[in-house]
């Protein structure tokens, strides 16, 4: 079925236009001397939400609001980038406020917003993944959340981005001298070249958050961002849960959609979707979130053609500001509504098109500037893909498409050909990397995650399977899809219990001990002291993250990677000696500043090609005492180099929060 064109909008009296135009400036005018910016952002969601025409019911409206916002921010962030106000709260929403009023008048909604219905078992759903995902997060203090991604090392990156742009005011691919200061020369395009979207989006909500607050240290930016980084998880599973209501179809009952329900959320929280999470990819689930949007109205899509066209184009700006990996998908899946829906017929179809197209290529071809040729075969942190596990899921997915028919409904034809896209592109990348390199890394894992995602949105169909059931079979027939995925995880489902129960139950702890060393070394430095400050109070691990997350927390991100090399214990690491450490400093542009703690905590080797460390079987923890017993212990050799060193090394006997 086809959205129907647009109606002529109800006359909105220009007096009410005015009114509606002056206080979209009086009220955030009003809200920063009291302190109440915070609200801003709410009242420009509620906004969003009201003039919404292609949606009925409040989720709805919430989800289409959320996914308009952001692709919509994306695009504004370009203009502010350039404006001499950046990212102050005042400016930010008396722009969005005057953007919603002109909207609001030009579509007839202004003085008619109409009232919204609540789906009540989506709304139950969501609330129970909100609290099961919420639980572990809150559970922590600031140390313990920030420590769960920082063990994958990538969420360093995403808060320097985050904070530079904060400081900045815009995008750093359009500025990225801004962003030399903060990272090594050999670094700065790729970094400055990474999709940032959602990194933009962050730097404002921090600014309406820490205006309210009073509170700008680094420890409240990045606690901050871990909630917002959950917050994304939640918008995503929002997203996904919502879509599968949306493709079951209005007339779904409810008895039919909770065992779905129950499925689509169970897989969210258990399975691989939360290690998106949990190892700290703030922009994957943000496109993925998109992708999943993208999916819903494709298959099923809203009943105005406009509101529908600036949702898809904003939708596809969103993936390409935040993932562009999965804008292939987002551009095949826009390609088959365009073509259902005859788009080609209108002037501005083709005009939109054309705009669209131009602002989506800025992601992918700034993300080729940051990449090397080979980077699709690169390996990362990600954890790997249950791969029994989503294969079963696209089988059901497959399945709840065509039973009983399926294929006749244009809903499930274009299900089963966003599942087809996704498969497709996930298949082509592996068999890439197979070929290349001999087995799937990294992005293959990535373009699985889509996979994933896609597939649960195409469960909706599975309400028409097995119709004569009661409510309580259906849920029997459920509950042991859920058990299957509590009980096990990993690569080929064989580890014990899922990962979503790992972190539940406090066992995925990522390194919370490292977390804390940096937030204690950003409180007593919060601009890093004029040094380079490195960690060496505990185990090895530890202090390669620690120093890590002090350098963006300092930003003193570009001193990092020489000490990298240095304290990195994995396989990549060169064991060091005293000779190595003396040389580091000697070569230092900056003063370098020790933390030590414990006395048994040591790294070096006496012969690097032959190092004499313990043995440590694998997947064991590695010792706080991890160097050669004959080579001089951290803070043997801190004190030595400082003594040698005096106007160039500070040693700090710290008492961190864990020792």
């Amino acid at each position: 079925m086809r959205p129907e064109t647009e109606r002529a909008p109800a006359r909105t009296s220009p007096k009410t236009v005015a009114l509606a135009l002056v206080l979209a400036w009086v009220v955030p005018l009003a809200a920063h001397p009291l302190r109440l910016d915070v609200l801003l952002p709410l009242l420009a969601l509620a906004g969003t939400m009201a003039v919404q025409r292609g949606a009925t019911g409040l989720i709805d409206r919430f989800v289409l609001a959320c996914a308009q916002l952001f692709g919509a921010a994306c695009v504004f962030g370009l203009g502010l980038t350039l404006w001499p106000g950046h990212l102050h709260p005042t400016l930010v929403a008396g722009v969005a406020f005057t953007v919603l009023v002109i909207i609001a008048a030009a579509t007839g909604r202004l003085e008619r917003p109409g009232k919204a219905r609540l789906d009540r078992l989506l709304a139950l759903a969501v609330a129970g993944v909100s609290a099961v995902s919420l639980i572990p997060y809150a559970a922590r203090d600031l140390g313990g959340r920030l420590g769960l991604p920082l063990a994958g090392e990538d969420i360093a990156r995403h808060y320097l981005l985050y904070d530079v742009i904060g400081r900045n005011g815009g995008y750093l691919f359009l500025r990225p001298e801004a962003l030399r200061p903060f990272v090594p020369d050999e670094e700065l395009t790729g970094i400055a070249n990474y999709p940032q979207g959602l990194h933009f989006a962050y730097a404002v909500l921090f600014k309406f958050i820490s205006s309210t607050t009073g509170r700008t240290s680094a420890a409240a930016s990045a606690d901050v961002m871990m909630w917002l980084l959950v917050g994304t998880f939640l918008l995503l599973a929002l997203a996904v849960l919502w879509a599968v209501r949306r493709l079951a179809g209005p007339g779904t009952t409810n008895a039919r959609l909770l065992p779905v329900l129950l499925v689509a959320a169970a897989w969210l929280v258990l399975g691989d979707p939360v290690t998106v999470l949990s190892r700290g990819y703030p922009n994957e689930l943000a496109g993925l979130a998109c992708c999943a949007v993208l999916t819903a109205i494709v298959v099923r899509p809203l009943h105005r053609l406009g509101e529908q066209t600036v949702t898809v184009a904003l939708l596809l700006v969103g993936i390409s500001f935040s993932y562009p990996l999965f804008l292939p998908f987002g551009g095949l899946a826009a390609l088959w509504w365009i073509w259902q829906a005859r788009l080609w017929r209108f002037w501005w179809g083709w005009l939109t098109a054309a705009l669209v197209a131009l602002v989506s290529a800025i992601g992918p071809l700034t993300a080729m500037t940051a990449s090397s040729g080979t980077q699709l075969l690169l390996n990362g942190t990600a954890r790997v893909v249950d791969r029994p596990a989503t294969a079963a899921l696209a089988g059901l997915a497959v399945l709840a498409v065509l039973v009983r028919r399926g294929l006749r409904a244009p809903s499930h034809r274009a299900a089963l050909f966003t599942v087809a896209v996704a498969f497709t592109l996930a298949a082509g990348l592996g068999l890439y990397q197979t070929a290349t390199i001999g087995r799937p890394v990294y992005y293959f894992d990535k373009l699985l995650h889509l996979l994933i995602v896609v597939c649960l949105c195409a469960l909706g169909g599975l309400v028409r399977f097995l119709p004569g059931l009661s409510v309580a079979a259906r849920v029997a027939v459920a509950l042991p899809v859920v058990a299957a995925l509590a009980v096990a995880g990993g690569e080929w489902h064989a580890q014990p219990v899922a990962p979503g129960v790992k972190l539940a139950l406090g066992k995925d702890r990522g390194s919370p001990e490292a977390a804390r060393d940096a937030l204690l070394m950003a409180r007593m430095f919060p601009d890093g002291g004029g040094a380079v400050n490195v960690d060496l109070m505990g185990s090895p691990w530890r202090n390669w993250s620690a120093t890590l997350g002090a350098a963006a927390l300092q930003h003193q991100y570009r001193y990092f990677p020489a000490w990298s090399g240095l304290l990195y214990p994995g396989s990549a690491g060169k064991a060091s000696t005293m000779d190595d450490l003396d040389r580091l400093v000697r070569e230092s542009p900056v003063p370098v500043r020790f933390f030590v703690h414990d006395p048994e905590a040591s790294l070096l080797v006496v012969d690097g090609e032959r190092p004499h460390r313990p043995n440590v079987k694998p997947g064991q923890p590695l010792p706080v005492a991890f160097g050669d017993p004959a080579a001089p212990t951290n803070i043997a050799a801190a004190r030595a180099l400082a003594a040698k060193y005096p106007t160039k090394v500070q040693v700090v006997y710290a008492t961190p929060a864990n020792p």
